[in-house]
């Protein structure tokens, strides 16, 4: 393969098509941009034509700068709140904008989004990204008729400062999914378009208040940093996949789900002390997801299910099951097998250790062994129709007998898969 040769009046850059520079352009920083935008008109057209932008002041970490540089940290954060005004001012309404990102790591200033960006009607991916900054979002009121065409909005370390952003959300008409990552001040989200809703690592919110009735897939990490008063409250009648991981809450459910997949991963808090009323949250849960034909179970959490009494509980719409064991599964036994009995239309099993956890170090020291014959007195309804087993022998003796149980039982079994350190397809959250 030959290498062309250019010569010294060859320009490169000006004979590339506009879409492969505007792609180079997005990866720019803040400086080259500007100093881009000065060069020539066509470039100045370029950087004021990128459908896609990522504007960041990422160029020194204040804490750990030389203190010659803090001040012009400063200033370049001063600048480049000031730039970001001007940049998209120059920008028309319908300038092609479709992905915004913006990501200024301090949390000296509050972020506002300037008009410009609110009324721009092209724009349909916005991200924005602080360190524990305060975003000031305009009132319902003033974002009527604002990001008329954004479907995706994705924030990340932020303190919402007044409550306006659960309201603004209402006027969104096109938003499809919003993904929320360390967030605070949050108070309610309520949508009548959003699709997708992920939350993860909201730990200083006590209360997570959604209504959103076009939503089908909510994943949720949530543990947050209270003894007392934290709720989860669900109005989503077309959810159909639910992903929640953390400790045990409140939990209100307005109206049925209409789920397909749920993934529950819940544990207690340290600070845990409203025993009286988890029983009736957790059997609120449980009713939630009696319609879910894929189950995905923390092992830890059908200990919870156990030991709070709400085991058994009926799961005949269940086919597909999945438990995700992170410590010896002796322990777990009885609560498991509570709950196999409940499936009594399973098709698929699989019991894994999704994190490749050394379950073999975890063992108590009263060591539970559970023999064929334990399995034989359970009376499992599920073995006439099961068809497929997929099991990881990491936990040893107690996985080995519940395996020649199922292979002596099971009429209609197709496929028995055997790992010794298998890593689960799904998410838990």
């Amino acid at each position: 393969m030959e290498l062309q040769n250019f010569g010294d009046d060859d320009d490169i850059f000006s004979n590339l098509p506009n879409h492969i520079v505007h792609r180079i352009l997005f990866f720019l920083q803040l400086v080259d941009l500007s100093r881009l935008s000065y060069v020539s008109r066509r470039c100045k057209e370029l950087c004021i034509s990128n459908p896609c932008l990522a504007l960041t002041n990422v160029i020194y970490d204040t804490l750990q700068s030389p203190p010659r540089f803090r001040f012009n940290n400063f200033m370049n954060r001063y600048r480049f709140k000031n730039f970001v005004d001007r940049f998209m001012a120059q920008r028309s309404l319908n300038s092609g904008l479709e992905k915004l990102q913006i990501e200024l790591p301090t949390e000296r200033f509050g972020f506002a989004f300037p008009p410009c960006v609110l009324n721009c009607n092209t724009l349909k991916s916005l991200f924005v990204k602080t360190d524990n900054g305060i975003l000031k979002f305009p009132s319902a009121s003033l974002t009527a008729g604002a990001f008329t065409m954004l479907q995706i909005l994705q924030f990340e370390s932020f303190r919402i400062e007044e409550d306006f952003f659960g309201e603004a959300l209402s006027n969104f008409n096109s938003l499809k999914a919003l993904i929320l990552n360390k967030i605070s001040g949050l108070k309610r989200i309520n949508s009548s378009t959003i699709e997708r809703l992920r939350i993860r690592d909201c730990n200083d919110i006590p209360i997570i208040d959604i209504s959103a009735e076009k939503l089908r897939i909510l994943l949720i990490l949530w543990c947050p940093n209270y003894s007392s008063g934290t709720s989860l409250k669900i109005n989503a009648p077309n959810l159909e996949n639910f992903e929640w991981g953390g400790h045990v809450v409140d939990f209100y459910c307005i109206g049925d789900f209409s789920l397909t997949q749920a993934s529950i991963a819940l544990g207690l808090s340290e600070h845990h002390q409203y025993e009286s009323s988890t029983k009736c949250n957790l059997d609120k849960l449980l009713h939630s997801m009696r319609r879910a034909k894929d189950l995905t179970l923390w092992d830890k959490f059908i200990g919870v299910l156990f030991k709070h009494g709400c085991l058994p509980n009926s799961f005949n719409n269940a086919e597909t099951l999945t438990i995700a064991h992170t410590s010896f599964i002796g322990d777990e036994v009885p609560a498991i097998s509570s709950l196999l009995r409940e499936t009594t239309n399973l098709k698929n099993l699989r019991i894994l250790n999704p994190w490749n956890i050394n379950v073999a170090n975890s063992m108590t020291s009263r060591k539970l062994s559970f023999k064929m014959e334990y399995w034989e007195s359970q009376n499992l309804m599920f073995t006439n129709q099961l068809k497929y087993v997929v099991m990881d022998f990491s936990n040893g003796g107690n996985d080995v007998e519940l395996m020649k149980y199922l292979l002596k039982n099971t009429k209609e079994l197709k496929i028995m898969g055997i790992s010794g350190s298998l890593n689960a397809n799904k998410s838990l959250y």
